[in-house]
């Protein structure tokens, strides 16, 4: 197997274990405090589940961002690309880390008080403005490798420009309709990267 495969199975790989995670996501977890927090105590377990599945994602996928700036052909937009999503899933490492340990001691202190911790709600818009981040930064690098693609001779030239558009028009929508709308469940952070990974695997030697 030589790198152009490590790095596409890597690609996919991230799409695969997030999606494990995912597939197990209720709306309800999106309510207001007053009925997702009780919700979530309940559902401790699932959530954790959920969240452990994305947070080994969140370092799977950007390592196969990393290697395709190691490709041949590669170029400048290819290591932009890398470095921008690197920066986004830090932020959403730590965002995950807040729903791994705060929301559960919110959840329970709502569940048993039936109050919401205070300090709660601040921290929890903080963690939110990780996320968004984390998307943005997504979208960004989308463009930045569909741009190294039409740059390069990475992949076919369709999957540059599907690429562009994908960043472009995405993350333009997240800004507009930020996490109201179709542009914010996390999969689509490992979507455009996974089809890579599948491209380069299908284009290997």
């Amino acid at each position: 197997m030589d790198s152009r495969d490590v790095v596409g199975v890597t690609l996919i790989a991230g799409l695969v274990i997030f999606m494990i995670g995912a597939v197990r996501w209720r709306l309800s977890y999106e309510h207001p405090d007053e009925t997702s927090l009780p919700l979530m105590h309940t559902d401790k377990w699932r959530r954790a589940w959920i969240h452990i599945w994305m947070l080994v994602a969140a370092f799977v996928t950007p390592a196969g961002v990393a290697g395709i700036a190691t490709l041949p052909g590669a170029g400048a937009f290819a290591a932009m690309a890398a470095t921008v999503y690197a920066i986004g899933s830090a932020a959403w490492v730590v965002s995950l880390a807040f729903r791994l340990t705060i929301v559960p001691w919110a959840a329970e202190r709502t569940a048993t008080t039936g109050q919401i911790p205070e300090t709660f709600p601040p921290f929890d818009a903080w963690a939110e403005s990780l996320f968004v981040i984390q998307m943005a930064a997504s979208y960004g690098a989308y463009a930045l490798l569909g741009a190294a693609v039409l740059a390069g001779d990475l992949a076919p030239t369709w999957v540059g420009w599907l690429g562009v558009g994908w960043g472009v028009i995405f993350l333009v929508g997240f800004a507009l309709t930020r996490s109201a709308g179709p542009f914010s469940p996390p999969f689509w952070a490992h979507t455009y990267t996974g089809l890579v990974g599948v491209v380069l695997l299908a284009t290997a030697g």
